[in-house]
C-alpha cells in the first residue's frame, strides 16, 4: 500500500504572488505566481489520525441522521444512502485507504448502535460488520474495475458499476437479514430484499457523480464533437433540460400522476444523448432524490398506509435503478462516441497539418470502377478547383506528361505484381496555367479481391518541382562551364561516348573539332583578363550560332573549344570546318577596342568503328597541331579525302597523324 495521502475537493487554488528575493532588487529571479501543483502529501501520523477522525465523525453523523429520519418517516431501512455516500467521499478525498476506512466504518457503526440506539452487542457487531463489508466491497470493486478518479466513461464501466452494486452490497445485507431473521423468526427472503435493495439502489443512484467528479471538466457530451456551432450554448441547453426535468416532477406531484413522473426517464435520455455523462449522473441522482422525497411524503399515487410505505419505497428505488442505468449506459456510449469523434478530428487535423507541412496531397483510387479521390491540397497543387473535382482517374489523363506515362504504368504494375512493396514514380503534371511541374506519386494497394486482383490503392502526391529545378541546376553546373555556358570537359566526354556508340550501332558518322584561340596569352597580357573573358564568350556565342541542332559545342580547356558534329559525308564535314573558321575569324570589337581574332582548328572524322574515343581525340589534337605548324589561323583535318588542290592544302593524311597521336599534355606551341 502506498503512503497515505488526502486530496482536497474542488479545483486547485492559485498561490498569492511571490515577493522578490532579498538579493534580487528587480525581482526577476522570482516568478510572479507560483504554478499550482499536486496536493501536499499528508503522510504523518498526526495527519492520518486527523483524517480518520474527520471521516469517523462524518460517517457517524450520516448513520445517526438517516437512521433517525427513516424511523420518523416509517421507511427504515427502505431508504439507506449512508454507505454509498461514504464510498463517494472516499473517492473524492482519499487514496488507497479502503482498509483503514473500513475499520473506521465498523468501529463507528458498533459504537453508534451501542450508545445512540441502545442495541445489544450482537446486533451492534452485526451492523458494524455489515456496514464495513459493504463499504469495503463497493470501494474495492470500483477501484478494481477502474472506475475511480473519473474513469466511469465507458459501457464496461457502467456495467461494472451495476455488478459492484449488486454483488458488493449483498454480503452485508445477508448478515443484517440473518440477524433480524433470528430475532424475529420472519421470512428470510423479504428481510434480505428489505436490506439489500436500498443498499444496491443507493450505489447506482448516488455514487456516479462522485466517481465522475474529477473528470467533469473534460465531459462535454456529444455537443463537444459537433462540427457546426450549436444554436444554444451548453449552459443554456443544460439549464433548459434541468428545468424540464424539474417541471415534470412538479407536475407529477401536483396531479399525482405516475405517468408524468415516468416522463423524467425520457428527459434523462436527453441528458444522456446531449449533455455528457457527468451531467446525466448528477441529473439522475437529483431526480432520484426528489422522487424518493416525494415518495416518502406519500405524494403518489395516493396517501398510503404506513405498513405499505416500506414496500412502496423498495419498489420505487428498484424502478429508479431501471430508469437510471439505461441513461448512464447511453451517456457512456455517447461519451465514448464523442471521445472517438474528437480523436478522429484531432487525427485528421494532425494529418492535414503534417501533409500541409510536407507539401503532400492524398489520393484514393478504386480500380474496378476507376473512381478516384484527390484531396483539396492535391487539387490546389495543380491549380484546380476542389469543388469541381473529377470523379474518374481517366479524366486526369491529360494532366500527366505523355513521356512519363510508361514509367508510371511500369511502376504500378511492378507493385501490383509484388515486385515492389510500394508504388512510386516521378512524373510531370500539367498545371492549370499550362506549365509543367514535377510531382512524386507514392502509394500502396490496400485492398484486393478474393482472387488477388487489386481493388483499391491509396497514397500521396508531392510537388517536387523545386527539388527537380535544384537538381537540374546542379547537373547543369556540374556539366557546363560557368563563364561561357557551354558544356564542360565532362559533358563533352559523355556526348563523345554516345556518338561513338551510335557509330558502332547505326554507322552514323560524326566529326570531332578542336578549336584553339591563337595568341590568347598575349591578349590577356596586353588587355587584361576581362578582355580575355570577352574573347572567350564571343567565341562561344559564335560557335553556338554556327553549329546545327543536335551538335555539341564545349569548352574543352582554358582557351580551347571542342565540337561534336554529325554528318553524312566527309565533304559535308570539310564545308562545316571551313564555315566555322570563317565565322570565328571575324574581328572582335568592343567599346572601341579591337581584339585579334585568330583561331586554329583541328578535325578528325570518325569513320572507323574500332576507333575509341581517346584515339579520335588524339587525331583531332594532331590535326590542330598541324594547323598551328602551318602558321595558325587555319584548319586541318584527318580522314578527309582531298578533291581539289585548295582542299588538299587543308588535308593531312591519317597515316601521317597517327605517329603524333595521343592526348596533349605539355606539347602546346608558343602563344
Amino acid at each position: 500500500m502506498r503512503p497515505y495521502t488526502m486530496q482536497p475537493v474542488g479545483p486547485p487554488t492559485v498561490k498569492p504572488p511571490v515577493p522578490p528575493a532579498p538579493d534580487s532588487p528587480t525581482g526577476t529571479d522570482a516568478p510572479a505566481f507560483a504554478p499550482p501543483g499536486p496536493p501536499a502529501p499528508r503522510g504523518s501520523a498526526a495527519d492520518l489520525v486527523t483524517d480518520l477522525t474527520l471521516f469517523a465523525l462524518f460517517y457517524g453523523g450520516l448513520l445517526i441522521a438517516f437512521t433517525e429520519m427513516g424511523h420518523r418517516l416509517g421507511v427504515y431501512p427502505a431508504v439507506w444512502p449512508t454507505d454509498a455516500l461514504a464510498v463517494g467521499v472516499y473517492f473524492l478525498m482519499f487514496r488507497d485507504a479502503v482498509g483503514r476506512l473500513s475499520a473506521v466504518v465498523a468501529l463507528v457503526s458498533i459504537v453508534v448502535h451501542l450508545v445512540a440506539f441502545g442495541h445489544d452487542v450482537g446486533t451492534a457487531l452485526a451492523a458494524g460488520c455489515a456496514n464495513a463489508l459493504t463499504f469495503a466491497l463497493v470501494g474495492w470493486g470500483c477501484v478494481r474495475a477502474g472506475m475511480e478518479r473519473g474513469a466511469l466513461r465507458s459501457v464496461p464501466m457502467v456495467v461494472s458499476l451495476g455488478v459492484v452494486a449488486v454483488a458488493g452490497t449483498l454480503p452485508g445485507a445477508i448478515i443484517t437479514a440473518f440477524v433480524q431473521f433470528i430475532d424475529t423468526n420472519g421470512a428470510f427472503g423479504p428481510l434480505l430484499l428489505r436490506w439489500w435493495i436500498p443498499e444496491m439502489a443507493s450505489v447506482v443512484l448516488l455514487l456516479p457523480p462522485f466517481l465522475l467528479w474529477h473528470g467533469r471538466a473534460e465531459d462535454v457530451g456529444l455537443r463537444g464533437s459537433e462540427g457546426s456551432r450549436p444554436k444554444f450554448s451548453r449552459e443554456e441547453e443544460l439549464a433548459f433540460a434541468s428545468l424540464t426535468l424539474a417541471a415534470s416532477l412538479v407536475a407529477s406531484a401536483y396531479y399525482r400522476e405516475p405517468l408524468l413522473r415516468d416522463l423524467g426517464g425520457a428527459i434523462l435520455l436527453w441528458f444522456a444523448f446531449r449533455l455528457g455523462l457527468f451531467a446525466t449522473a448528477v441529473a439522475s441522482s437529483a431526480y432520484a432524490l426528489a422522487v424518493l422525497g416525494l415518495g416518502m411524503a406519500q405524494v403518489w399515487p395516493q396517501p398510503l398506509l404506513l405498513t405499505d410505505l416500506v414496500a412502496t419505497m423498495l419498489r420505487l428505488q428498484a424502478r429508479l435503478v431501471l430508469v437510471m442505468l439505461p441513461a448512464l449506459l447511453i451517456a457512456a456510449i455517447m461519451a465514448q462516441r464523442s471521445r472517438q469523434q474528437r480523436e478522429v478530428q484531432e487525427d485528421r487535423r494532425r494529418l492535414a497539418y503534417a501533409l500541409e507541412g510536407a507539401n503532400d496531397g492524398i489520393w484514393d483510387w478504386h480500380l474496378p470502377s476507376d473512381a478516384v479521390f484527390f484531396s483539396a491540397r492535391a487539387h490546389r497543387m495543380l491549380g484546380l478547383d476542389p469543388d469541381h473535382a473529377k470523379k474518374r482517374l481517366t479524366d486526369y489523363g491529360e494532366v500527366v506528361h505523355p513521356e512519363d506515362l510508361p514509367a508510371v504504368a511500369k511502376s504500378l504494375k511492378d507493385h501490383a505484381e509484388g515486385r515492389h512493396l510500394l508504388f512510386q514514380a516521378e512524373m510531370r503534371a500539367r498545371h492549370r496555367n499550362g506549365s509543367w511541374l514535377w510531382v512524386l506519386v507514392r502509394g500502396k494497394i490496400v485492398e484486393r479481391d478474393p482472387v488477388g486482383r487489386p481493388t483499391r490503392a491509396v497514397g500521396t502526391v508531392t510537388d517536387i518541382s523545386q527539388r527537380k529545378h535544384l537538381e537540374a541546376a546542379l547537373e547543369h553546373a556540374a556539366s557546363h562551364d560557368p563563364l561561357t555556358g557551354l558544356s564542360n570537359r565532362a559533358g563533352f566526354d559523355r556526348a563523345l561516348e554516345q556518338a561513338r556508340r551510335r557509330l558502332v550501332r547505326d554507322g552514323a558518322l560524326f566529326a570531332v573539332v578542336l578549336i584553339d584561340i591563337d595568341y590568347f596569352k598575349s591578349v590577356n597580357d596586353q588587355h587584361g583578363h576581362m578582355a580575355g573573358d570577352l574573347l572567350l564568350t564571343t567565341a562561344a556565342r559564335r560557335l553556338q550560332s554556327a553549329i546545327r541542332a543536335g551538335d555539341l559545342v564545349a569548352r574543352y580547356g582554358g582557351d580551347e573549344f571542342a565540337i561534336i558534329a554529325a554528318g553524312k559525308s566527309r565533304e559535308e564535314f570539310a564545308a562545316m570546318a571551313d564555315r566555322l573558321h570563317k565565322h570565328l575569324s571575324r574581328p572582335v570589337e568592343v567599346e572601341g577596342l579591337a581584339l585579334p581574332s585568330s583561331f586554329s582548328l583541328g578535325m578528325a572524322v570518325a569513320d572507323d568503328r574500332t576507333l575509341d574515343a581517346a584515339a579520335l581525340i588524339a587525331e583531332a589534337d594532331a590535326a590542330l597541331y598541324a594547323a598551328k605548324d602551318a602558321g595558325r589561323g587555319t584548319w586541318r583535318a584527318v580522314g578527309i579525302a582531298a578533291r581539289t588542290a585548295e582542299e588538299a592544302a587543308h588535308e593531312t593524311p591519317r597515316r601521317q597523324m597517327l605517329p603524333h597521336s595521343g592526348l596533349r599534355a605539355d606539347r602546346r606551341p608558343p602563344q
